[in-house]
């Protein structure tokens, strides 16, 4: 790994302390645990319903017969282990601008605030492939591939069985610079998601001007383009439309999307806005 990227991940988990990472909502039971929508066997009361024939007797609360002469039957909530996979895109475009050193500090923070959570968790980065991190909770000893890959990340989790748990929440790190449209990568992904696109300050806020030579990290093209006020006016406007068709589409997926400047992340880690909107806690 390289060193940059252990610099985050070490001043990363140094941020992190109490946090947790919540669970996906389903229902809340009484001491805080998150319970799956269906009814079980574990010994979690939730409500009452009327009896049915065919319900267990013992299922039957005779205090409340006694008091109303009506049948009620307690209802009991399944809990589930909570479980999450984080998913680093490692493709070419992550080397720039500090985004793959603020991908693996980020993965790391969530790491620990899965293992602070009692989550089960997997790690996995994307490059040439799909790649399992054998210990996910030390992060000082990922082996992430250098950012060089050029293939598309969301190609990848389709082609290749990853692994993913079941019923588990997934946690995707990525600029999302790889054209395809948010449709393929939810595919994968699922609901109860966590996206997270990485940009560099000099991405978000271009200061450059005259003519100018750019790199397409992913096919690894050149082309010389001439910047000035107004073809900066029109590449701010074009990201700021591509994050609001990402937003509404993994929004109407039943998922979160974050927009994070990597500079001012690796700068001081702070995660109040994950904490607002429930992520971690």
């Amino acid at each position: 790994m390289e060193q940059t990227s252990l610099n985050a991940i070490q001043s990363a988990l140094q941020a992190v302390a109490e946090l947790k990472l919540v669970p996906p909502l389903c229902s809340g039971s009484f001491d805080g645990r998150r319970t799956g929508k269906s009814s079980g066997g574990a010994m979690e009361f939730a409500d009452y319903r009327s009896y049915r024939a065919g319900d267990p007797l013992r299922h039957i609360d005779w205090r409340v017969y006694a008091k109303s002469e009506q049948l009620m039957v307690r209802n009991y909530a399944q809990e589930t282990d909570p479980r999450c996979d984080i998913i680093i895109d490692c493709s070419a475009s992550m080397a720039f601008y500090n985004k793959s050193a603020a991908a693996a500090g980020m993965a790391a923070f969530f790491a620990q605030c899965a293992l602070n959570a009692g989550f089960s968790l997997q790690v996995w980065a994307l490059c040439d492939g799909i790649c399992k991190m054998s210990t996910p909770f030390l992060p000082q000893s990922w082996e992430l591939p250098a950012s060089a890959g050029r293939e598309n990340p969301p190609e990848i989790l389709q082609s290749t069985p990853s692994g993913f748990y079941r019923s588990g929440m997934r946690i995707f790190l990525s600029d999302l610079f790889f054209g395809s449209p948010p449709r393929d990568l939810m595919c994968s992904l699922g609901s109860s998601s966590v996206v997270i696109q990485l940009l560099g300050a000099e991405e978000l806020d271009p200061a450059v001007k005259g003519e100018v030579t750019i790199e397409n990290p992913e096919d690894g093209s050149f082309r010389t383009i001439a910047v000035n006020e107004d073809v900066l006016r029109r590449y701010k406007e074009r990201l700021s439309n591509f994050q609001r068709e990402w937003a509404e589409y993994v929004r109407n997926c039943g998922s979160r999307i974050f927009f994070v400047n990597a500079s001012e992340l690796l700068a001081d880690w702070n995660m109040a806005e994950f904490c607002r909107e429930g992520v971690l806690q």
